[in-house]
């Protein structure tokens, strides 16, 4: 009897210590960047000794390595890699901006390092000076920059509503989208930015034409310290024009990251043009602590779920698809832990391909993601023959986008991932309901939350 009582006083032990390790999935505490575990402001070995003797803290916070625990292999993890978790910039590959003390030493404001002056290098080669309005030129950039900026910015044009989208989070007192005062394509789009719909209806923003052709005397009388835009596409022309009347841009290009969180993370260049490097801070580790809960919660899910991803295009040649290393693909497979149908089309963007190879690949998917809204699926059943013989539509996992994802999407970016995790891995997210990706019916092109059962 007694050595029974004692084997089950050694058995509470054990677990009432188990209790005191094991991690629950609560919000971490977005005021700390990830992998600032000791909550110092700073990530350094510091951290890796704290994390070494102290693991029941929340999922988001001190499972590392998003393997849905906090152990060992979190410590090892940050040992080795927290000097990349305290850069500047940790995902996007294309932003080049670097901070800088008043005598021109390299600094890095989100450890809380004090900064004077910025150079941001855009996405086609300028180097470009941002400084505060009374500070000087200093000596130490000269043949370091092309262009001098004033910031925090004023007056600007937008090309694109995701620039919109990674102004917003930074516009904590109104002064962002205060100083938007003409935007591209402004009176086409249904606006769900409150602020946005606002300004063009009371006059205080101007639409200022497509961005195949803008109103460029609009934009002139408007004299924008600097017009946002992306390069390529119509963004080529703008920058031309914009040489050619001498008015400042800036050229971003998060559309070209890899990974999701390497376009929210632009939010960071945007910052620097306002000042609000803390409100961005503050932000992104929301954004990036969350968006791995979906890691966490599909760690152990089947990686052979098989989704595809495309529309067929028919009057533009054929299907475009995500390649192998695209945001999409690597949201898919590195995110929601499944498989991605076009994985053997290397490269980021999208490729081109023929329908029937296409429709032969969907045809045996377990998912099919169709990235468009029901506005332009009206063709949907005549563009792509055969599909009601498609695996995912008889399964009904056909699925397509919101109206607002283009707009609300990329400054939410921790609730795509989910959205895409939960349509993904419905098991393990059940009663969950989406927002951006929606159960589409081809039958009267109808599309409508889905709630993972």
């Amino acid at each position: 009897m007694i050595k029974n009582l004692n084997f089950m006083r050694r058995i509470i032990l054990v677990a009432l210590s188990l209790l005191l390790v094991t991690p629950v999935l609560a919000k971490g505490n977005y005021n700390y960047r990830f992998g600032d575990v000791n909550e110092d402001g700073i990530i350094d070995i510091a951290d890796v000794t704290y994390l070494f003797k102290n693991r029941n803290l929340p999922l988001e916070d001190g499972d590392l390595n998003c393997d849905n625990s906090i152990d060992i292999a979190d410590v090892a993890y940050l040992f080795r890699n927290y000097k990349k978790l305290k850069e500047p910039i940790k995902h996007a590959q294309n932003m080049n901006l670097v901070y800088y003390d008043k005598e021109g030493n390299v600094v890095n404001p989100y450890e809380g390092e004090d900064w004077a002056y910025k150079i941001f290098v855009d996405a086609t080669g300028q180097r470009l000076l941002l400084k505060n309005r009374s500070q000087p030129v200093p000596e130490w950039a000269k043949g370091r920059y092309d262009k001098v900026i004033d910031v925090p910015l004023k007056k600007v044009v937008v090309m694109s509503s995701t620039h919109i989208a990674l102004m917003m989070p930074l516009n904590d007192d109104g002064s962002v989208i205060s100083s938007i005062k003409g935007i591209m394509w402004g009176g086409k789009y249904k606006w769900y930015f409150e602020e946005i719909e606002r300004g063009l209806n009371n006059g205080s923003i101007i639409d200022v034409g497509s961005t195949r052709n803008p109103n460029w005397d609009l934009i002139v009388n408007i004299s924008p310290e600097v017009i946002f835009v992306y390069p390529g596409y119509d963004g080529d022309n703008i920058i031309e024009k914009c040489n050619e009347l001498g008015i400042t841009y800036v050229a971003n290009a998060e559309y070209l990251e890899p990974t999701y969180l390497a376009r929210c993370e632009w939010v960071k260049m945007f910052a620097a043009f306002y000042n609000k490097e803390d409100a961005a801070k503050r932000y992104f580790t929301r954004v990036e602590k969350r968006s791995f809960n979906v890691k966490r919660k599909t760690y152990e899910c089947d990686p052979n779920v098989l989704v595809a991803w495309g529309k067929n295009y028919p009057k533009w040649g054929g299907v475009y698809v995500p390649r192998a290393q695209s945001y999409v693909a690597k949201g898919i497979m590195d995110f929601c832990h499944a498989s991605y149908v076009f994985i053997d089309y290397p490269g980021t963007g999208s490729a081109n391909i023929d329908y029937e190879t296409f429709a032969e690949r969907v045809k045996n998917a377990d998912i099919w993601v169709v990235p468009s809204t029901t506005k332009w699926l009206t063709t949907f059943k005549d563009d792509h023959p055969g599909y009601t013989e498609f695996k995912p539509v008889k399964n009904g996992r056909l699925f397509c986008i919101s109206d607002d994802y283009w707009q609300l999407g990329l400054m939410n970016t921790d609730e795509v991932l989910m959205d895409l995790g939960t349509i993904i891995h419905p098991k393990v997210f059940k009663g969950r309901t989406t927002h951006f990706f929606l159960r589409y019916y081809p039958d009267n092109n109808t599309a409508e939350p889905y709630t993972a059962g």
